[in-house]
């Protein structure tokens, strides 16, 4: 079996390559630097694997999601379980407080990318009767907010194509799967925008834990994981109070998470 993993270099996208790399998968890491892809292929190599095969591609670039979605559908070399783990979030200042490039940055990782591969592998999934689709969301989907409102965005149109593609496929032997985590201790924190001073050790987790949850999810055929009880609970949470409600106590959270680490 074979799985290509978008953002392999680092955080949740280089653990689930592991946790697949230890479930004895075959590996398409790709990203932005072959030097840290090889880094992460030599990290995660297990004496039973063949050599994992490296696509450098900048994925918030029209080239480089050619190049791997050129790869995705390759029939030759066939992909069995497409994750989508890259992500770039907007730098400290949000939506206004940057140029526009930096959200179309946003929107060319987390939604171009994820359709034009998704649209070049998963034929081949249907024809073969076989394969999987990962998404990896963000809590932050269901929780629109300021100051990083694309950030929010994209990961609510991500959680809803994932969703849709897992009922699209539904009679079919191809499933797909969203993860949602909340705060992962990664180092993306930080760099989407959102402020993490004051947060409580018991919201955060780890890659690995997340990979975990993700590739079950996976194997299980599930739509939607949420990982971690607190999440789990803040999204069950979510789903019955009012939207205004949500949306309200998400951006005074951002507001003063904001003003205490002096963004």
């Amino acid at each position: 079996m074979r799985a290509m993993v978008t953002g392999a270099s680092s955080g949740i996208g280089r653990a689930i390559a592991s946790e697949l790399a230890d479930r004895g998968w075959a590996l398409v890491l790709v990203g932005r630097r072959r030097d840290a892809l090889a880094e992460t292929a030599h990290a995660i190599a297990r004496p039973h694997d063949g050599e994992h095969e490296l696509l450098e591609a900048d994925l918030g670039a029209a080239a480089g999601i050619v190049a791997a979605a050129a790869r995705a559908g390759d029939d030759a070399a066939p992909i069995d379980l497409l994750v989508h783990s890259a992500g770039v979030g907007l730098p400290p200042g949000g939506y206004l407080g940057n140029p526009l490039a930096a959200s179309e940055a946003v929107n060319r990782v987390t939604v171009d990318a994820i359709t034009a591969l998704t649209h070049a592998a998963l034929p081949g999934m249907l024809a073969r009767d076989r394969g999987g689709v990962l998404v990896v969301s963000s809590i932050a989907g269901f929780l629109p907010g300021t100051p990083a409102i694309t950030y929010s965005a994209s990961k609510a149109w991500a959680t809803a194509f994932g969703e849709g593609l897992h009922e699209l496929t539904r009679r079919t032997g191809v499933t797909s799967t969203v993860v949602a985590p909340g705060f992962v201790r990664s180092g993306f924190h930080a760099s989407a925008g959102l402020g993490a001073d004051g947060i409580h050790d018991i919201a955060w987790s780890t890659p690995e834990r997340v990979a975990r949850a993700a590739v079950r999810g996976v194997l299980r055929g599930r739509a939607l994981v949420v990982p971690g009880a607190l999440w789990s609970a803040v999204f069950a949470v979510v789903r019955i109070v009012p939207r205004s409600w949500s949306r309200a106590a998400f951006a005074a959270y951002l507001r003063w998470t904001s003003e205490r680490s002096g963004r």
